[in-house]
């Protein structure tokens, strides 16, 4: 718009300089002025459709699991099928995810490293993160700042009997309960043997992080990765 001019004026200038021009010379002239603004609603337009689309779509994630230094090739989605069928979970309003190949190696502590740890922390803190599967010194690492749950206090009787002997036991600093189990040693559960991601170590602990929103689904995930 022309400095000092109103939209009427403006719209007046615009029907001057098209009067006794082709359909094609109005659209070549229109192309040529107005192309940018109309590209950039266009896109606007397009994002904000696919945002909408996304947030209506999404589904509430119902077990996220996470596995440190874990490494495999395995297919994961047809791993957390076999445990969505186990689970009950409805697949058509829920999700359920496993992260494998997620490393941390604090004695290097090189920007990959700290990346995932800022990850991990954030995670944490936003309860989008109910199991954690780790060798047992990086396990340890986030057991001092009190990450995984007293298992006594989260398991079935039945299970806290069926693995007493494979809790790994910690004094949780600034904690008064003394040592409590807070993982359980599953390097050779046959649902971990089959994802191959400690095959090497033969050292992983699972543990329940201290605030999931998703309790019961973490026990059964314990369950299915102790199946035959």
């Amino acid at each position: 718009m022309a400095e000092g001019n109103s939209v009427s004026d403006e719209i007046k200038a615009q029907r001057k300089k098209l009067a006794g021009k082709t359909p094609k010379e109005k659209l070549l002239y229109f192309w040529e002025y107005y192309r940018i603004p109309a590209l950039v609603i266009i896109l606007v337009i397009a994002f904000a459709g696919n945002l909408i689309y996304t947030i209506a779509t999404a589904k509430d994630s119902v077990l996220s699991a996470l596995f440190i230094n874990g490494y495999s090739e395995m297919d994961t989605e047809a791993f957390m099928n076999g445990f969505n069928e186990y689970a009950g979970i409805d697949t058509k309003e829920y999700t359920t995810s496993l992260e494998m190949n997620f490393t941390i190696q604090e004695e290097a502590m090189d920007q990959y490293t700290m990346a995932n740890v800022q990850k991990l922390m954030a995670l944490v803190a936003a309860k989008e993160i109910d199991v954690i599967m780790a060798d047992t010194k990086t396990f340890t690492n986030y057991a001092d700042p009190g990450y995984f749950s007293n298992l006594n206090e989260v398991l079935p009787k039945e299970l806290v009997d069926k693995y007493q002997d494979r809790f790994f036991y910690y004094d949780v600093p600034d904690d008064e309960q003394g040592e409590i189990p807070i993982g359980i040693q599953l390097a050779d559960a046959p649902g971990v043997v089959r994802t191959q991601a400690y095959a090497v170590t033969n050292d992983a602990l699972f543990g329940i992080v201290v605030n999931s929103e998703h309790v019961d689904n973490a026990v059964k995930f314990l369950e299915y990765l102790d199946m035959e």
